[in-house]
């Protein structure tokens, strides 16, 4: 980040692995939900069997169990970015990643209830699958303090705008966010709208799927950047801030923006520049405190 800071900032994140992560391991979740729905003769370890992590936290992969076929890994190759281009809807797309999933564990005659498919879907669609993690709220609570004080002046942090630029399938990241307390505006690029007086935490949300294009392709950062300067006129300066240092960190600097890694774990230590590099968003909020007053 830079020292010194007279235009607005546009402050983004990634919203996986950065703001929230699964309560319980996705195996976990959907052999309970699948138990609950009458299937049987799986067990916790059957079903996370199929599931693997991928890069980042809170980023789950499927992977292939004995005899079945790797879902997700295959629904992304036959149907990218959530079966955008083939004219999927997200439901649609999770639909066949749960069918894949439990196929194998399937009995004669048997089949996946469709109501564990949307309880699945909800599921995932909430708090009930995701837990913030524990720097989350107090970051928000803090910056909407300072985002509603009426006496603000121009050098702390109340002309902020913040978003959100994810690698995901619409409207999720909004539903799961606001089950959480963190209220996002959901009015897409009504700039009308998001200057209201309603108090957001979040101003607005690009992901892969609405804008056509995943991280790390400049493309998906131009679609936030545009959406951002059609609301406060484009003179600002951008900080992207995540925990994939492909995706978010090299992804937003290839796009001219500034970048920070949010590593709770340690795992990029002696990887980028300190400056570059948090431990949690309690310190980023500090470097940005600081910045203003530079």
């Amino acid at each position: 980040m830079s020292s010194s800071r007279v235009r607005p900032l546009v402050l983004t994140f990634d919203a996986f692995g950065t703001l929230f992560e699964p309560r319980q391991s996705i195996g976990q979740q959907y052999a309970d939900a699948a138990r609950t729905h009458g299937l049987t003769g799986l067990t916790n370890q059957h079903v996370e069997a199929s599931f693997r992590k991928g890069e980042g936290r809170g980023r789950a992969r499927l992977v292939e169990p004995a005899n079945t076929v790797k879902a997700f890994q295959s629904s992304t190759k036959d149907y990218p970015n959530y079966g955008k281009a083939a004219g999927m809807d997200p439901r649609q797309w999770w639909a066949n990643v749960i069918h894949s999933t439990f196929s194998a564990f399937l009995t004669d005659g048997t089949t996946v209830p469709d109501e564990l498919v949307a309880s699945l879907f909800c599921r995932f669609s909430s708090r009930e699958g995701y837990r913030l993690y524990d720097d989350v709220m107090p970051f928000f609570k803090q910056l909407r303090d300072s985002r509603s004080t009426a006496s603000a002046s121009r050098s702390d942090l109340s002309r902020v705008q913040v978003g959100i630029i994810s690698n995901s399938d619409g409207q999720r990241v909004s539903s799961i966010l606001d089950s959480f307390g963190i209220y996002v505006n959901q009015t897409g690029h009504d700039s009308a709208v998001v200057k209201s007086t309603k108090c957001y935490d979040i101003d607005w949300v690009v992901t892969s799927f609405d804008s056509g294009h995943e991280k790390p392709s400049r493309e998906i950062f131009d679609a936030a950047k545009a959406l951002s300067a059609s609301i406060s006129g484009g003179d600002s300066e951008y900080l992207h801030v995540g925990d994939s240092i492909k995706e978010d960190y090299y992804g937003a600097l290839e796009a001219r923006w500034q970048s920070v890694i949010l590593d709770r774990d340690g795992k990029h230590e002696g990887e980028l520049p300190e400056a570059t590099r948090v431990a949690s968003l309690t310190l980023l909020m500090q470097k940005l405190i600081d910045s203003k007053k530079s």
